[in-house]
Formats: structure tokens, sequence, C-alpha cells
């Protein structure tokens, strides 16, 4: 593998998070460990699947790898300061202005790792070259200048385990870490002969072999401290947030990494679980693209819900929403054909029409296409001359909708159609209300007007949710019994490093 070059590269370090209080009690912890064993066994079905593949992970290596270089080519390293106590005395020092001139190292190496489910990492041949400012003070001898240092044939092994954690949110663990350093040279500009006398390569060689792994698991401290901050609920707007822990422990093998989600939306002021449950479904990965998302039908009915109880499924709809060239318009007069005794008790007078679901719609997906299920009442009023409203009937509604979408340059597209509609009569303060010829003009003026706009928005794409420095592509959508899979590759643009980032990143 061909090495990787660049010039003055270095990283950055993040103090260490704080440490969690342990509960102590030995009988209390027994007692929380068995009650975490029983709801992990019989944990909730997951209503969203993820599964990166061997593509994607290798992907993601070669980004960490650039990553890594463009931080590492723009750090800078802290100073340091300290001392060495010797026999005959000590040895004072100031390490200033470190900066790395030179770097190499050949491709990374990592692959799925069954044995402690997560990742095995290689990095070899990492050879650096940093120069500084040095100074130092033993009894009345002082000196200073500057310094090179060298280290060659850096190698590190890494196995990362993957867990979770009692709320779901992913845990990561150094299940075995392994470094050496083939060999470590410091070379001090016009140093004194008495200082030089206290310069032991492999000393230093050794305490930085020593120092690796430790940071190593402290970087992944940081990480699972990080991603615990950012807790599992996601607001998307006022009326609505998402749940997303795990459900159970991430699976790996030879080829892939399963997550399984909860993928539930809700109030965010009331997070309560809808009243009915996710069903289990099976989501292939697909060696061919980096990731494969399952999303099943309990994730977007536990949306439709939630904007429901929030009684926000309602649609007040006036005259000047309906196309003039509409043969039927919200007036009494047009409504006369339908309600024969409108006209002659409120003659031509305006009216309006609320609309809202008396339950949540619910989505159905079947193979290649969505059906939508609505159950909903429609209310007429005629609109006095001082704004005042009186009612007049009460239209229960049920209609069936389905669709075809597809996935494109991060835009989703597609048809809707209207499969059937039915009306019934509830209340009525007007006399008699010929549904069937209702129903016959509804469903023109959905046709006519509501889905033909519906459709021309879905013909020019509805944009996806996207992120500043990653983009989704080769995007294929496809809907299955119960869920809809989303095949998808991954474009991810770094950001260029700051010039003095901290070492250590």
């Amino acid at each position: 593998m061909r090495p990787r070059r660049l010039g003055n590269c270095q990283s950055r370090k993040f103090p260490r998070p704080a440490t969690h209080e342990i509960m102590t009690g030995r009988m209390l912890l027994y007692l929380t460990a068995g009650c975490l064993l029983t709801c992990l066994a019989h944990g909730t079905q997951p209503a969203i699947k993820v599964i990166l593949s061997e593509k994607g992970l290798q992907y993601v290596k070669e980004m960490g790898a650039e990553w890594l270089l463009q931080n590492l080519e723009s750090a800078s390293p802290p100073d340091v300061h300290g001392k060495l106590s010797l026999s005959l005395g000590t040895v004072y020092y100031s390490i200033m202005g470190m900066a790395v001139t030179y770097c190499e190292f050949a491709e990374p190496s990592v692959e799925f790792y069954e044995d402690v489910t997560g990742f095995k990492a290689v990095i070899s041949g990492l050879y650096i070259q940093v120069k500084g400012a040095w100074s130092a003070s033993y009894g009345i001898f002082e000196d200073g200048g500057a310094f090179e240092l060298v280290i060659r044939d850096l190698e590190v092994d890494l196995l990362l385990g993957l867990g979770m954690d009692a709320d779901g949110q992913p845990s990561f663990r150094c299940a075995a870490c392994g470094a050496s350093v083939g060999s470590a040279g410091l070379n001090l500009i016009d140093a004194s002969w008495i200082i030089e006398q206290f310069i032991d390569e492999e000393l230093i060689r050794s305490t930085i072999e020593e120092q690796i792994c430790p940071m190593l698991t402290e970087r992944l401290d940081e990480l699972e401290y990080r991603l615990a901050a950012l807790g599992a609920t996601f607001q998307v707007n006022r009326l609505l947030a998402v749940d997303l822990p795990l459900t159970s422990y991430p699976v790996v093998n030879s080829s892939c990494l399963s997550l399984s989600l909860k993928g539930m939306f809700h109030r965010p002021d009331s997070p309560v679980d809808p009243p009915f449950e996710p069903q289990p479904f099976s989501l292939d990965g697909q060696p061919g693209y980096m990731l494969s998302l399952g999303l099943s039908e309990y994730t977007t009915n536990s949306a439709s819900h939630a904007y429901f109880v929030s009684g926000s499924l309602q649609l007040l709809i006036t005259d000047s929403m309906i196309p003039p060239s509409s043969p039927l318009h919200l007036n009494t007069n047009s409504f006369g054909p339908f309600v024969p005794k409108l006209p002659k008790m409120f003659p031509d007078m305006e009216m309006q029409l609320q609309v809202f679901a008396l339950e949540a719609p619910e989505f159905i997906f079947r193979s290649g296409v969505v059906r939508m299920d609505v159950h909903g009442a429609i209310k007429a009023f005629v609109v006095r001359p001082d704004g005042t409203f009186i009612f007049l009937f009460r239209l229960n509604l049920e209609s069936t909708f389905s669709g075809k979408f597809r996935m494109a340059n991060e835009k989703l597209t597609g048809a809707i159609a209207l499969e059937n509609l039915y009306l019934t009569l509830d209340s009525s303060e007007v006399g008699e209300v010929q549904t069937d010829a209702l129903k016959i003009a509804i469903k023109f003026g959905i046709k006519l007007s509501g889905l033909p706009r519906l459709n021309a928005k879905l013909a020019k794409g509805i944009d996806l949710p996207t992120m500043q420095h990653a983009h989704l592509t080769n995007l294929v959508l496809e809907v299955e019994e119960g869920f809809i899979s989303v095949l998808s590759d991954a474009e991810i643009q770094l950001r260029e490093a700051k010039v003095g980032t901290p070492w250590m990143v």
C-alpha cells in the first residue's frame, strides 16, 4: 500500500469526561442487573434497522484516514514542562513550539470482527518528524535551543467492541490494544555535553509506546460521553419528536454491522407510545451499497398518531381555495342539487367546510405500493354577514389513497391516486343530503384539483433531509411488505482543518 505523506501534521487532546456516580449497595446492584437483563432479553421490536456493509466500512476508513491527515497537517501540540529526578539531582525542562514537519503511514486496515462485536483496526508504518524548541536546567547549568524528534515504525492494533447501555445509547470498549514503536531518535541541536548525557532514546521510545493505548481508551471514553450527551430523542418540529435508542445490542458478522432502533415519533411534550406495537420485519443488507435502511409501518404511523393527538390534522376550506373552473363552489345555491332545502333556508350565502380526522391516518406498506387509509369528517357551515357561523350538516368520510415513490438526487418523487371514497350522513340541520351525488362531486374535486397539485410537487421532487458535509447517493427506494427499504451510498466532504488545531483531535 502506498504511504501517505504530508507536512506539519498533528492532532488534538480533549479533557477527560467527568466520571459518573456509581451506585452502591450489592443487593441494589444485583436487582438492577437482573432487571436490565430481563428487559434486554425481552426488548421491543425495532421499527428502524440500519446495516453498514463492508463497502461502507471501507469508505468510512478512507474518509477517516483523510480526516486524520487534514487534522494532523494543521494541528499544534501543546508546550510540555516537566522534570526528571536523578540520583545526582533534578533536570527541569520545557518543550515548546512543536510542529510536525513530515508524516507518512500506510493505508490503515479496518474490518468487522465478530468475536468482540465490533471492529479490528490496524495502523502500521507510521513515521513522524517533529521539530521545536527546548530549554533545560540542571543545578547551575542552563541550556536551550532547537530539537528534532523522529518516530519510526509506529504500529497500533485495536479491537473495538460495540454495545449499548441501559438507556439504549451506544457504548464502546477497548477489547484489546497493542502498540509498538520501532525507534525514536531525539537530536538536541547545539546542546551542551552535560544535557546530552541525559538523553535516553530507548526511554523516549518506550514512553511513547506505553502512552498510545491509554490515549486511545481516553478517546473512546470521550466519544461515548459525547454520544450520551446527545441523547436518543431528537425534536423534528414543534409538534414532533423521534426516539432513536437501540432496542438490542449491535450485531456484527464478517460482512456487516446491523443496528436496531426504536424509531417512534411522539409529541415533544408527551413521549407516550402509540396504541399499537411495531411488527417484526427482516431487512437484508446489500453488499453493493454502503447503507441499507429499513423503515417499518410503525414509524410512519407513530408520526401520524402524534400529529392526530396534537389536533393538527384539520383544515378549514373556504371558497377562495377552490379553483374558479370548478363546477362546485362553497355557496348555498351551488350546493342546492345535493341539499335541496339549503338554498331555500339560506339563499345565496357563503359556506365553509371544516375537515378533520376522526382517527390517525394509517399507512400500509405493500409490495411496490404505499396505501393510506383516512377516516375523517366534514362539517358544513353557513357564514352570516356578521361573520358568525350556522351549522348545516356533518358527513363521515372514509377514503383510501395509494402511491408509488422513488428517490433520486436527494429528492423524493412519485405519484398518488385516490382508490376509493365512502360518504355517510352523520347529522343534518337542513334535511336530506344526497351523499351519493355529493361523493361523486368530492371525488371529482379531489382528482381535478387536490391530487394534480400534489402530484405536480412530487414530480418535481421533495427535498430529503441532508447534512451539511454528507450526501446520500445512488438512492434506491423499495416498498416491501410492512416496511420500506432504502439503499444508498454516501459522499462525505471533509472540512478543511484550521491551522493551529490543538494536539490529538
